[in-house]
């Protein structure tokens, strides 16, 4: 990795463990720990005038004006809107989005994965060998989970509406279910994966789903706490220095293309 200065922007910890790791391989790096936009951080970045900024994970509030940054200066974002970006795209800058590169997405779906077998032994006290999984979506996270839980002896059914998912699924030994528009569910633990409004359930005893997608969510009506788990940031809130240290390789691997 070149020998660059790095800042990161944020309040997630993964940002500031990822700066420290920075830091023990030799490149110069700062972190703030901000989701705002402000004169202080305005001040901040022109005095430590960055080769390359890491922005929050999820977008931040206003955006630092890109009169502050040399023209060479690399931009890696996480969520962003595109009306967010456009005063850097104006002015020309490099802007590459770290949720985007591949590696760094299935190490984070493995981390996933693996943070929700300890989120589901902690608020069942079962057994993952021998229960029902029903896994709704077949990419990154999906496969991975379906993968950890199978390997943990779980019962797996893969659902989904794509013909590729549904072939993958079949080839790799799952049970296979077809989601349509009159899909229901009695029993057993659903794992989200689709970041979509497509479920809709009654709450009944034998049934949980646990939702791993990010907004907006599973279901199309809300169900009581004891029926539906959201479980965002998995990563950052069970293995931080791991998921830092991905984002540390990605953006390595980012800034040396």
């Amino acid at each position: 990795m070149k020998e660059d200065k790095w800042l990161f922007i944020g309040t997630d910890n993964r940002l500031a463990i990822c700066s420290e790791i920075l830091t023990e391989r030799g490149c110069s790096s700062h972190h703030i720990g901000t989701n705002y936009e402000s004169e202080q951080l305005e001040k901040d970045i022109e005095e430590f005038a960055p080769h390359q900024i890491v922005f929050p994970i999820l977008q931040m509030k206003g955006t630092p004006s890109p009169a502050l940054l040399d023209k060479e200066t690399r931009l890696f974002t996480g969520v962003a809107s595109e009306e967010w970006l456009k005063p850097f795209k104006d002015v020309g800058l490099s802007i590459q989005s770290y949720l985007q590169e591949e590696q760094f997405i299935w190490q984070n779906a493995r981390l996933t994965a693996e943070a929700f077998v300890h989120e589901y032994y902690a608020r069942t006290k079962r057994s993952i060998a021998g229960s029902q999984f029903l896994v709704a979506g077949f990419g990154r996270v999906g496969k991975i989970t379906a993968d950890v839980l199978a390997s943990l002896g779980g019962d797996v059914t893969i659902l989904a509406r794509s013909d590729v998912q549904i072939g993958e699924a079949s080839v790799l030994g799952y049970k296979i279910e077809r989601l349509t528009a009159d899909f229901d569910l009695t029993e057993g633990n659903l794992i989200n994966t689709i970041p979509a409004k497509w479920l809709s359930v009654t709450e009944q005893a034998g049934l949980h789903v646990f939702d791993l997608a990010s907004a907006p969510g599973c279901l199309r009506a809300p169900l009581s706490s004891e029926y539906y788990t959201v479980l965002l940031g998995l990563p950052g809130k069970h293995f931080p220095v791991d998921a830092a240290t991905a984002l540390a390789d990605a953006l390595g691997r980012m800034s040396s293309r």
